[in-house]
């Protein structure tokens, strides 16, 4: 199966703000699309499913969009920042292959990343939105009581609060791509077209050439 790869969206200029903002509404819809998905009958599965996905893909989007903003407006190089994930993956004891865990290409006037294919047992649809939601909550104590959003002391300088925000938005890009591949497998869905039809909304959107 080929890998999952998201684009840089060179026509949008999001900030951390805006991007907490964003996976927040985008989580929601997930978790309303898996509730509506498990609650459906068997004949309503694929069209459900398709939604899941379809969602699943654009909170992982929201997260790599901002990891792009983050190297070229900040200075952080996204190879030392996929490093960093990979070595606690591997710290944790999550099977991946080595040598096609991640790669970011450029291609064109389009950059895209991909993240590893993990084998994690007990993962379902449930635990991944709640996944997803704990890493929410990480990344938003990043930005807020890390930095002293509320007027607490500060705990982290800046570069460790945009470096913390960019290994969060990682693992929750990781959640989304995780789950893509045991839909794959459980389903035996073809990734491809589901990529096809992101990057087409994206393009409608104007969001990059």
């Amino acid at each position: 199966m080929d890998s999952l790869y998201l684009p840089k969206l060179n026509r949008l200029h999001p900030t951390l703000e805006s991007t907490v903002l964003k996976v927040v509404e985008e989580s929601g819809e997930l978790a309303r699309a898996v509730l509506q998905h498990l609650a459906g009958s068997a004949a309503q599965d694929r069209e459900t499913l398709d939604e899941v996905a379809a969602e699943l893909l654009d909170v992982a989007q929201t997260c790599v969009t901002m990891i792009f903003v983050l190297e070229d407006e900040y200075g952080l190089r996204c190879e030392e920042m996929v490093g960093v994930h990979l070595a606690k993956l591997r710290r944790k004891h999550y099977l991946f292959t080595e040598e096609s865990a991640y790669r970011i290409e450029d291609a064109g006037p389009f950059k895209v990343l991909h993240l590893p294919r993990l084998q994690i047992p007990g993962v379902d649809l449930l635990t991944t939105v709640c996944k997803i939601q704990e890493e929410i909550g990480e990344l938003t104590q990043f930005l807020g009581k890390s930095a002293g959003a509320s007027g607490e002391a500060s705990v982290l300088g800046r570069q460790a609060v945009l470096a913390g925000a960019a290994l969060e938005l990682l693992d929750i890009a990781q959640c989304c791509f995780t789950m893509m591949y045991i839909l794959a497998d459980t389903y035996q869905l073809d990734l491809q077209p589901y990529m096809e039809k992101h990057g087409a909304k994206l393009r409608q959107k104007g969001y990059f050439d």
